[in-house]
């Protein structure tokens, strides 16, 4: 495995794999990663999102050892599991992946830090021909943008794309029904669409200071404020308090120990300025916010 530095903000046309129209965009290729050839290369495409490649060079395939998940995305499940089953929309992402791994330039970048996942398999971003195959998944409707396990430095540029699918009604988001139980599960993954257009998402931001919780019950919301205080509470989650007009204690913000750290939020101090996004909710008859993203404006 050798290492290629790119630019993390590379400027070329975001072309959809497809065959579609080009839309103009960002590649947010991975800076810094570990770049791994895979070009002419024996594969097997488990389902959208995931895949088997001859590593080795033995002409074999080894789930064990062989397997790639892509991350930033989780495409709709070809069998019967705990999030359901969408054969049709399953196939098509399928269907994407193949037909992207046979074209002649392909490597994966793979993060040196957290090569791997829970169940061993190699996790990276894919690029062929110069494009960000996780992020086409993204744009084509084929995936939402997951963030449970790792959060993209150009966080920006995935969010963009899904709002994209989402308000063109691609893949996932095509029907009513399927746009409901998508919206759904991101709910309880604790993020949603960015999109004016979803009815659990506002937009406009809001001034910590003045907020009243109970009005936003079950919205995403962007909230800026600064922090008054930080609590410390079991198994390295914490509550950060926004400073508020009316509520001495502050506005809660509950906070996860692999948040603050993909987000590099450890270390947040008293009197800090940050932008909160996340739903609101209700614990223990206290209104508090859930972090989904959290960025330090001060540093910006």
């Amino acid at each position: 495995m050798w290492r290629i530095v790119l630019s993390r903000m590379l400027p070329v046309l975001l072309l959809a794999l497809s065959g579609e129209d080009a839309l103009a965009g960002t590649q947010a290729l991975p800076d810094g990663w570990d770049a791994l050839l895979l070009s002419g290369r024996k594969f097997r495409v488990i389902d959208g999102d995931t895949f088997d490649a001859d590593l080795n060079g033995d002409g074999r395939l080894t789930k064990s050892r062989e397997r790639i998940r892509l991350l930033y995305v989780d495409t709709p499940e070809l069998s019967k599991s705990h999030k359901g089953r969408d054969v049709r929309l399953g196939q098509s992402a399928k269907a994407f992946l193949a037909e992207v791994l046979e074209r002649r330039q392909i490597r994966l970048w793979v993060n040196p830090d957290y090569p791997k996942g829970n169940h061993g398999r190699l996790l990276g971003v894919l690029e062929s021909e110069g494009r960000n195959v996780n992020l086409g998944l993204i744009t084509q409707g084929h995936s939402y943008f997951d963030t449970r396990f790792a959060f993209p430095e150009d966080y920006v540029t995935y969010a963009r794309a899904e709002v994209a699918a989402f308000e063109r009604q691609r893949g996932i988001w095509s029907s009513r029904t399927s746009r409901k139980r998508y919206l759904q599960r991101l709910r309880r993954e604790g993020k949603t669409v960015y999109s004016a257009k979803n009815p659990w998402f506002r937009i406009k931001k809001v001034a910590a200071r003045r907020i009243h919780l109970p009005e936003l019950q079950d919205r995403f919301i962007r909230v800026v404020g600064t922090i008054q205080k930080i609590r410390k509470l079991r198994k390295g989650a914490k509550l950060v308090y926004l400073e508020h007009d009316q509520i001495r204690s502050g506005v809660p913000v509950i906070t996860f120990e692999n948040q603050r750290r993909w987000q590099k939020l450890e270390g947040l101090k008293r009197g800090e300025t940050v932008l909160i996004e996340g739903f609101v909710s209700q614990y223990k008859q206290e209104w508090q916010i859930r972090l989904h993203r959290g960025v330090r404006l001060d540093a910006e």
